[in-house]
């Protein structure tokens, strides 16, 4: 059924079966970009905004099941109210001569802040719920949104108009870093007094944040050739054309030198604002903008963090890589995914299904955080609905698995001597050693199996050492933190559920209500009730499985149509020597499983059986009313010994009678 949350039509996945589509149909509409996802859920309760499900065929469905999808209703998500902290700092606010604003000036400036106010609390709602959606709001949209809106309040809150969405993200930005002062004109204090006005500054800094990067000599030349009317200037955004006489003196260009325009160029937060425009905008993440200061949590699982490493050693195939998943607490590794060349897609799936192998092998649960960056992770759209929280990392510095690679390749791999630094690297324990070959600079080459036995066991010796916080774990290896320290709030690894995703798929059918054939062996069904879970007359279903490190399959789970059916397990396991003198106690122990199972479908098909009653017909003109036959009702009594059990009316006679029954 519909339902409304935060003034949005949302579904749930659940919703969207009942109403007769597959979740095949939802994943691909989803990763199309045919519907939004509202909110990520597990178990199919994932919500989806109803009105962006672009495909009529969807729709038809929809309606048909749970009515007409009513259309949105004109709503807003700002609101004015009067800023009473503001008109206190402007009522009270003194100008550099001593004198007060006068109140039709700071009426305007108590109406921006208050309309400044209803903006804010708009975006901090947008955000919040586009966050419980795992998205991001799309700022271009909002800023043409909240420019809209700023101009209709105009009429009943006067204050200065903003031309365009560039303009207020500016002046709003502006109020979010400096508060109530930066809605003061410019010309209200010591502004005016400057010889380099603020629009002259801003200039400058347009020039020098243009795409060929030039030096301060071309800005001083591009800028006195603008003020002597040789070089026009105008907004790409808007298509404001600058005027050079704005910018000069009484009528006068006004005399700028190279040194006072690179004074304004390396001012600190002049510098900082245009530096992505000059080196871009990861140089800017990494060198200038503030980095989060973060602290690791105390238990395992709490967060996995992932990332692709180039091996120091060259394969006689080129550079070997791995894609590995690390528990961020205890810095244990877990068994990687290699590949000759750049990781792909399918590396990163690998990495997956080890990870889930290992921690279903420990009987360890669900972790409960992934920390991941946007290369190949973006092209995977299950994360959000496996991990309760996904973390995209906008730097390599973010990872936290970059602090444990260094800490394996520096450590357990250099000590086994399988790290090999590059020639050029700062600290000479760290630079490999080079050789010349006919002159030629030769790096040495190894076999790919040798490199990649190598690092295994180099990762083997990095899990089993001691914990680097032994003040916090004394005694502890990074192996017992992971097993002894973990999250108990974690819930338990859902196989059926997470193999969807990282498992190998099949199309299959069940046959005989027992079995499915999958990689040349019969699977039996765990339970047989599960067969009520299989539409009318159709038992082709998808089984997913993963094989077990020698190759084994031990069970698979059954999906149709995206709906779970049931767990089948390999009947290789439970086969028995049919030939008695050879059988063994564990022969024995499969044959009471088998007959126990066999016992548990006669019981369902007999009790389904029981509940049908059996009938006679005759023609309407035969009957007659039961009050008119003399009939005589005489009590039987059944032999001793005759006593039906629930499996009498299945049981093999012929061993009956070889047990002397």
């Amino acid at each position: 059924m519909y339902q409304m949350v935060d003034n949005t039509l949302v579904l749930s996945v659940k919703d969207w079966l009942n109403a007769g589509l597959s979740y095949d149909q939802f994943k691909n509409d989803s990763k199309r970009g045919y519907l939004d996802i509202y909110q990520r859920a597990q178990n199919c309760n994932t919500l989806i905004d109803v009105r962006s499900i672009k495909r009529p065929e969807r729709i038809e469905v929809l309606e048909a099941a749970y009515g007409k999808i009513q259309e949105a209703k004109e709503s807003s998500i700002f609101y004015v109210e009067l800023d009473t902290a503001a008109r206190d700092f402007f009522t009270s606010y003194l100008k550099p001569d001593g004198s007060k604003l006068n109140d039709k000036q700071a009426l305007k400036y108590i109406n921006r802040a208050s309309i400044f106010e209803g903006v804010k609390r708009g975006l901090e709602a947008q955000q919040a719920a586009r966050a419980r959606a795992g998205k991001r709001i799309k700022m271009g949209e909002f800023w043409k949104l909240a420019t809209k809106w700023y101009g209709l309040q105009l009429e009943e809150f006067p204050a200065d108009p903003i031309r365009n969405a560039r303009s207020f993200e500016r002046a709003f930005k502006a109020y979010l870093n400096e508060g109530y002062s930066s809605i003061l004109h410019k010309n209200i204090g010591n502004d005016s007094a400057r010889l380099v006005s603020a629009r002259m500054e801003n200039l400058f800094l347009a020039i020098y944040r243009i795409y060929n990067k030039p030096f301060v000599t071309e800005v001083h030349d591009i800028y006195l050739e603008f003020v002597s009317g040789t070089r026009e200037i105008f907004d790409k955004e808007t298509g404001e054309v600058y005027h050079p006489e704005e910018f000069r003196y009484k009528g006068r260009t006004m005399e700028v030198s190279e040194a006072t325009i690179w004074n304004y160029l390396k001012d600190v937060i002049n510098n900082t604002a245009i530096y992505s425009d000059r080196n871009g905008n990861f140089d800017y993440v990494n060198k200038k903008r503030p980095k989060h200061k973060r602290k690791v949590g105390q238990y395992s699982l709490s967060k996995i963090t992932m990332d692709d490493v180039a091996l120091s050693r060259k394969s006689n195939r080129g550079w070997v890589y791995k894609y590995i998943a690390v528990d961020v607490v205890s810095g244990y590794i877990f068994r990687p995914e290699y590949i000759v060349g750049k990781p792909t897609i399918n590396t990163v799936i690998g990495t997956f299904r080890n990870m889930f192998c290992e921690l279903n092998q420990l009987s360890l649960p669900m972790p409960g955080e992934l920390e991941v960056e946007n290369h190949l992770m973006k092209d995977i759209p299950w994360l959000g609905e496996l991990f309760p929280f996904v973390r995209f990392c906008t730097t390599a510095t973010e990872k936290r698995a970059e602090h444990t690679n260094r800490q394996f390749k520096y450590g357990a791999s250099k000590r086994a001597g399988h790290t090999r630094g590059r020639w050029y690297a700062s600290h000479e324990a760290y630079r490999s050693t080079r050789y010349k070959v006919d002159g030629d600079m030769v790096e040495p080459e190894y076999s790919v199996d040798a490199i990649i036995c190598d690092d295994l066991n180099d990762i083997e010796t990095h899990n089993n050492e001691l914990h680097p916080l032994q003040k916090t774990y004394p005694g502890m290896t990074r192996r017992e933190v992971l097993l002894q320290q973990y999250n108990t709030d974690l819930k338990p690894l859902d196989k059926s559920y997470l193999y969807q995703f990282i498992g190998n798929e099949t199309d299959t059918s069940i046959y005989n209500n027992d079995y499915c054939p999958l990689q040349q062996e019969k699977f039996i069904l765990r339970d047989f009730s599960d067969l009520k879970h299989l539409k009318s007359n159709n038992y082709k279903v998808t089984a997913y499985w993963l094989p077990e490190e020698d190759g084994s399959i031990l069970n698979a789970y059954l999906y149709q149509d995206g709906k779970y059916i049931g767990e089948v397990i390999n009947s290789t396991q439970y086969q028995y020597n049919e030939n008695k003198i050879e059988q063994t106690e564990k022969d024995h122990a499969n044959i009471l499983f088998q007959d126990k199972r066999n016992a548990k479908f006669d019981k369902l098909v007999k009790g389904r059986r029981e509940d049908i009653p059996q009938i006679g017909m005759m023609n309407a003109s035969d009957a007659v009313e039961l009050d008119d036959l003399n009939v005589e009702i005489v009590e039987s009594v059944q032999p001793k010994g005759y006593e039906e059990d629930e499996f009498t009316a299945f049981a093999d006679w012929g061993v009956r009678g070889r047990q002397g029954v």
